[in-house]
């Protein structure tokens, strides 16, 4: 059972989590299914809801031996919760353990761990809840306080699937977009119309396609910045692009200099649209081939790649900022924590008038995304930035019950300001420490968002 204080090590702490806990949950970035928020989806099993959509648990499944069948494959649902069940027990020190105990305690009422022994008890209790006709999607979230969720959505794909939820807009993801492929310039060929005969002709169907995400509401875009990124600006994108058009093969630098012309035109785009670009840089995509052909390219086996070129980083925002007319306020994700601190002081380098936290270092993100990472970044932002302007936790996530981790990151933020505090390496003045969880525990996502609707 998970006690009431846990995180929370100081009073000063559980006084700050008093004041942030019903705080509205604005979560800028995930990958929530596009078709089960637009149909308020009902589930059928706890599996349906819980395991089938979250990578994290299918990659500590793998790493403690379940046959695939059980994990992804075409076992029962009740064989793949007992066997989430097992791995569960022996994952001591992993956060999806707390997270876990959260979900069942939060979204069930379910309180005792989950473990072989209890495993069925436990799936009876939430499978009488889950049918109740009124447990949805849709209900989940407002369980969880979300005011604002903002799923992924391919540049290339229907923007306007989450008309008429008020809560929910797009949030365009531009990968499709910046590693074209025949295919790619075959699609946005039939949505706009234009024949991709030059670069220049690209970039203007990407023009349509983000003011065809601005009409439907999207304020937020991310990229992905992978493992090797070397940024290119000389002026040969139209070479590379006619190399792409007429099926030759492109070389790495081809890639790399169609990746960074066309991203300078998209981040210009979103400048102009007063958008919110987020990067994620340095993940390793390509590592197991046998799991890719198997279960996909978001499986839960991607690695971390290298140190990011942070020159190249540096060079693209100049670029943006100077050349192209308009930097778009910018959170910058970093996977590898070798990473966190260039990042945090690259992002002073490019302040914005009238805009607190223009660039920023973003939350921590994927395999950081637990207390140790949450904490380094607190310690990083607060030393090499301003504590007080960043945006706080978003879920990045895809299963539906890992909203609960804002509650998490709250009382992650919470516990160590506590410590600062009491330790007296803080002020100890309460209502100045409250301000600084209040805004960044969820007033700071809220104001961002507010600055934006309508615009």
């Amino acid at each position: 059972m998970m006690r009431d204080d846990y995180l929370l090590t100081t009073a000063t702490a559980r006084r700050l989590y008093q004041a942030v806990a019903p705080l509205p949950v604005t979560d800028w970035h995930n990958h929530l299914s596009i078709e089960d928020l637009r149909t308020d989806r009902h589930y059928s099993t706890l599996t349906d809801l819980w395991i089938t959509p979250d990578p994290y648990k299918h990659r500590a499944m793998r790493i403690c031996g379940v046959p695939e069948r059980l994990i992804t494959g075409d076992a029962d649902d009740y064989a793949k919760f007992l066997a989430w069940s097992a791995t569960l027990a022996q994952l001591t020190g992993n956060p999806l353990q707390p997270w876990s105990a959260m979900e069942l305690a939060r979204v069930f009422g379910i309180t005792r761990e989950l473990t072989p022994d209890t495993a069925a008890g436990i799936w009876h209790e939430a499978q009488e809840i889950i049918a109740q006709p009124t447990f949805s999607l849709h209900s989940l979230l407002k369980r969880f306080n979300v005011t604002y969720a903002a799923p992924c959505i391919p540049a290339g794909d229907d923007p306007t699937a989450l008309a008429g939820i008020d809560w929910a807009a797009p949030s365009l993801r531009g990968d499709d977009a910046t590693t074209p492929t025949a295919d790619t310039l075959e699609r946005y060929s039939r949505l706009t119309g234009m024949a991709m005969v030059s670069f220049a002709a690209y970039a203007e169907a990407i023009r349509q396609r983000i003011e065809a995400f601005h009409r439907a509401g999207c304020c937020f875009a991310d990229h992905a910045i992978d493992d090797g990124f070397r940024y290119i600006h000389d002026g040969r994108e139209e070479e590379s692009f006619q190399r792409l058009r007429t099926g030759e093969a492109l070389s790495r630098e081809d890639r790399q200099r169609l990746f960074s012309a066309i991203l300078r035109v998209m981040a210009t785009e979103y400048a102009q649209r007063n958008w919110v670009l987020q990067l994620h840089i340095g993940a390793l995509r390509d590592t197991s081939s046998r799991l890719r052909r198997l279960v996909g390219p978001a499986g839960g086996f991607a690695g971390i790649g290298r140190p990011c070129d942070i020159a190249s980083i540096a060079a693209l925002l100049d670029d943006i900022e100077s050349h192209a007319g308009a930097l778009p306020q910018t959170i910058l994700y970093a996977l590898n924590p070798a990473d966190t601190t260039p990042l945090a002081v690259l992002s002073g380098s490019f302040p914005g008038d009238g805009t607190p936290g223009k660039v920023q270092l973003g939350p921590a993100w994927w395999y950081c995304d637990h207390l140790y990472g949450m904490r380094d970044g607190f310690e990083t932002i607060a030393a090499y930035g301003v504590l007080s302007v960043f945006v706080g936790m978003t879920t990045d996530s895809r299963c539906p019950l890992s909203f609960v981790r804002h509650e998490y990151f709250r009382r992650a933020f919470c516990g160590w300001l506590g410590e600062k505090a009491e330790a007296g390496v803080y002020p100890d003045d309460f209502t100045r420490l409250q301000r600084l969880a209040v805004a960044v525990c969820g007033g700071n996502a809220a104001k961002m968002v507010q600055e934006r609707k309508g615009t």
